[in-house]
């Protein structure tokens, strides 16, 4: 049975020299010789790159770093040097110094952590979601109601000239009076000369108030030719000894309201598509508005039948004539007429708009423009249905 043999200082210090040419120097000082480091960089690296997230906070410590393998090898190298001079210590302990392995000794070792600045991602941070704001609790009291004062203010009796009108006639020639009928003659004559200079047709007022009561007899007495009005079966007396056919349709085809010159075609800036009746139009519409107003108002449309292949023409079939010229009417309960508007496609123009109006939509701009000549502050009531309601 042999003895144990106990190592000296020499024998301590010659195991713990690495020899020259082994595989331990080159790994100590090759770059490529901490693979486990390298490795668990790389995946901690790409961690960070695909998972913006972890830069939060409260994943990264100021204290905790990822050291670099040529770091930790130099670290290596400075213990095992330092560990031969303290041969002594090693000497004491015969049992453990066999075990002893520069390989291994050298893995065991880990670098102190040294603190490093945080890593900034070129990746967007994820935004926090913002905490949601405590509900506002309403005190809710018991008290009546108080309706606001919605007296009637306005003026809605009838004063002259509208109380010295004894027949249709005189009514219709408020409408239709001296100057729009002088406007008209005159048109018409100079769209005649426009049309043919060698054969113009003079137009007067009287001829013209005949034209206008013969096209209000139509109405009442339809016909499926214009001709048979005069025929000396199926004519009618009154008719024919008031204008003869040829004086009739000679003005038919010069009736004029506007001058041509004045037009301004399609795409251009202020084209008007009524621009043929656009002086009349505002003629009735300012002897409309002119008359006092009642109470209770309503917006709504109304149809004007006609069989007149026009683009303005509109189908509406829950209307009692399905077909017509849409007219946007202000009137009260008793059916008059304060304001219109005939349907032409372009109600949401700007230019229509006051610089004080909002555009509220092409529907609701009805409302606001028709109810322009309505008096302000005194508690007129306005109706609509859903077509012109908006938020």
């Amino acid at each position: 049975m042999s003895r144990r043999k106990n190592l000296n200082s020499d024998d301590i210090q010659q195991f713990l020299e690495i020899p020259s040419g082994s595989e331990d120097v080159l790994e100590l000082s090759d770059e490529n010789s901490d693979d486990d480091l390298i490795r668990i960089q790389d995946l901690v690296l790409n961690e960070v790159e695909t998972c913006p997230e972890v830069l939060q906070d409260d994943f990264f410590d100021e204290n905790v770093s990822i050291p670099s393998p040529r770091s930790s090898s130099s670290m290596l190298v400075i213990q095992l040097t330092s560990s031969s001079s303290n041969t002594a210590n090693v000497a004491s302990q015969p049992s453990t110094s066999r075990q002893i392995n520069p390989r291994s000794s050298r893995v065991a070792s880990r670098p102190q952590a040294v603190p490093t600045p945080r890593i900034i991602s070129p990746y967007p941070q994820p935004v926090r979601p913002a905490r949601p704001k405590p509900k506002r609790e309403y005190i809710w009291r018991k008290m009546d109601f108080q309706p606001p004062d919605t007296t009637f203010t306005g003026v809605d009796v009838l004063e002259q000239p509208y109380t010295t009108f004894e027949t249709p006639l005189q009514y219709f020639l408020y409408f239709f009076d001296d100057d729009l009928l002088d406007h008209i003659a005159e048109e018409s004559t100079k769209y005649s000369i426009q049309k043919d200079c060698s054969k113009p047709v003079l137009v007067t007022k009287t001829e013209l108030k005949k034209y206008l009561g013969i096209c209000l007899l139509l109405e009442l007495v339809p016909q499926p030719n214009i001709r048979m009005l005069w025929n000396s079966i199926f004519g009618i007396p009154l008719i024919i000894e008031t204008m003869t056919l040829g004086n009739f349709e000679k003005l038919r085809s010069v009736i004029h309201f506007n001058d041509n010159i004045n037009y301004k075609p399609r795409g251009e800036p202020g084209h008007d598509r009524l621009f043929c009746i656009r002086p009349l139009l505002e003629t009735l519409r300012k002897k409309c508005q002119a008359v006092p107003k009642r109470e209770t108002l309503s917006v709504d449309e109304q149809m004007c039948a006609t069989k007149a292949c026009n683009f303005l023409r509109q189908y509406l079939p829950n209307k009692p004539h399905k077909w017509g010229y849409k007219l946007l009417v202000l009137c009260d309960d008793k059916a008059f007429a304060y304001d219109f508007e005939i349907y032409s496609g372009a109600e949401n123009d700007p230019e229509l708009r006051l610089p004080d109006e909002y555009d509220l939509g092409a529907s609701s701009n009805i409302v606001v423009r028709l109810c322009r000549s309505v008096p302000r502050n005194q508690n007129y009531k306005i109706f609509f249905d859903n077509y012109y309601t908006s938020p």
